[in-house]
Order: structure tokens, then C-alpha cells, then sequence
């Protein structure tokens, strides 16, 4: 019986040396391998800080106060005009942010999921508005006479090309789209020539008519809403949901910049760039791209 103590007492010294003198195994998961695909590198690479603040329809500080901290002369006259026609406000606010826009973006209630995009420039991306709708109706200009259309499974976007500038700031050029109806395959050639791709699509409405250009300064912020009272319009089915009991308002902020190397908390996007999604301690430094007061 001693024999056998002494040589289990052995064993076991011999695992617990091993345990202090073997490197720990680090796991890989396919996280790990996501935060370790770096994402697009270059001198053309643009970071992104996307923020969309909810709060209530009618909300006096998203359809009033907001606009007079807010310079909305960065869009040229003419597409004002047809940005107002069709229920879209823009804007740009730059130096000291407003506190009340401040604890918007702050407040994890209203501003639920900031993202952070890098990309190539002149590349566009989607950014979603909102939730899909059932039915998305609106009204448009066609030869001057006001024209009624209706999607269905309607999930309102706006298109966001981001081109570099001799000045250095970035040049956001916006389109509105509406993507709807049934998911199709569509075969298309793998982008490394490897084979054919069978990626799901869905019909797209490009509304070019009614794009527009904003040149930001880095740090900066571009606000993007809707006329609250201009209810058959496409800018108010962006932004405003009123589908159930608790109608909710939307404006999209977003802030640009020279992308700066992926870290360790950054996983990749499927469009090739990375997507962030920054923890609530980080925000006074990324000046509080983050939500909605209470």
C-alpha cells in the first residue's frame, strides 16, 4: 500500500511541475481568427463612426433644437431643396458637441449599437435606418406630378460612398435606397477566381435623384433626419417608425477619419471592412458616438 502512495505522490508532483513550466495554450475560436484578419489597410482607408439615436416620435430635440447647433448649408442650395421635398435633413456639426447631442450618443438606451466601419474610399457600404417594415409607402416627384409607391419586406438604407480630399477631410456622397421583397440566388464569379458564388439578393430602389454630398472635416459629425410632419415622404419612412404602440424617431450620426490600425477588439465585416462596436468606458474618448437619453 505504501508502494502505491508513493508512486501516486510521484505522478502527481511530476503533473503539477508540468503545469508550472509549460507555456499556457491559447484557444482559437472563430472569433480569434476574426480579430486577427486584418481589415482593409492603406492610405486610402477610412474609418466610419456610426451612431443611429432613437427616441420618441416627435421628439423636440431630434425636429427642433439639434438644427440650431447644426450648419445644414454644407448641402448645396439645389439638393436642399430636393432633400426637403422629399423629408430628408442634413446637417454637420463641428467643435464643442452640444451636450444634449453629447448625452444622446453617450446613453446606451439611445444609441443601442454604434459601429465602426473601416473601408477603402470611393468604395460604398449600406447603412440600415432602421428596422424592416412589412410596407414601406411613399410619395415621389415623376415629371412633376407626386407619385405613390409601395414595398414590401422594406428595409430603408442610405448608401455611403467616402472619397478622399486634397484638404483632408472626407467627402461623404449619400443616396437613399430601399431594399424589398423576396431573397433570390444570383451566381456570380468568387472574387478569388476560385469558383461561383451563390450570394442571396434582394431588389434594390436607388433613389439618385435625391443624393447628396457632404465634405466633413475630421471629427465632425454629419446629422441625418427626417421633417417629422412630412409623413408621405421617403426621408420620413427612414426614420420614423410608427408600426407599433411605441412610435420611435431616428437620426443618424455619423463621424469620419483616417482609419487607424485594427485592434484587438475589431472583427472583421462581411464587405471586407471591420465593424467595432466600442464598450461603453471608451465613448468620452471616441466623443460619445453612443446613444439616447433616457
Amino acid at each position: 500500500m505504501c508502494h502505491w502512495r508513493g508512486l501516486a505522490l510521484g505522478l502527481l508532483a511530476v503533473l503539477l511541475l508540468g503545469c508550472t513550466t509549460t507555456k499556457p495554450v491559447r484557444s482559437t475560436t472563430w472569433l480569434d481568427r476574426f480579430k486577427r484578419g486584418v481589415g482593409p489597410t492603406g492610405s486610402d482607408v477610412v474609418a466610419l463612426d456610426v451612431a443611429i439615436i432613437e427616441r420618441p416620435a416627435g421628439d423636440r430635440y431630434l425636429n427642433d433644437d439639434l438644427w440650431t447647433a447644426a450648419d445644414e448649408q454644407v448641402v448645396l442650395m439645389e439638393r436642399r431643396a430636393i432633400l426637403e421635398d422629399n423629408g430628408f435633413r442634413v446637417g454637420q456639426v463641428g467643435g464643442l458637441t452640444p451636450a444634449p447631442l453629447q448625452e444622446l450618443l453617450s446613453n446606451k438606451r439611445s444609441n443601442p449599437a454604434p459601429r465602426h466601419r473601416e473601408l477603402h474610399a470611393a468604395k460604398p457600404v449600406p447603412l440600415d435606418l432602421g428596422p424592416a417594415r412589412p410596407v414601406c409607402e411613399f410619395q415621389v416627384q415623376r415629371d412633376g406630378e407626386p407619385t405613390t409607391i409601395r414595398l414590401e419586406q422594406a428595409q430603408c438604407t442610405l448608401e455611403v460612398t467616402p472619397t478622399l480630399t486634397a484638404d483632408g477631410r472626407v467627402k461623404l456622397t449619400f443616396v437613399p435606397q430601399v431594399v424589398h421583397g423576396e431573397a433570390t440566388l444570383m451566381p456570380r464569379p468568387a472574387p478569388d477566381g476560385s469558383g461561383w458564388m451563390l450570394p442571396q439578393t434582394r431588389p434594390t430602389e436607388r433613389y439618385a435623384t435625391m443624393a447628396w454630398e457632404v465634405n466633413v472635416p475630421p471629427n465632425d459629425y454629419v446629422v441625418i433626419g427626417t421633417r417629422y410632419g412630412q409623413e408621405q415622404t421617403l426621408g420620413h419612412q427612414c426614420f420614423v417608425t410608427a408600426d407599433n404602440a411605441a412610435a420611435v424617431q431616428r437620426l443618424l450620426v455619423i463621424r469620419t477619419s483616417r482609419a487607424a490600425p485594427v485592434s484587438d477588439e475589431s472583427v472583421a465585416s462581411e464587405d471586407g471592412g471591420t465593424l467595432w462596436t466600442p464598450p461603453l468606458a471608451s465613448q468620452a474618448t471616441m466623443n460619445r458616438v453612443r446613444g439616447t437619453a433616457p
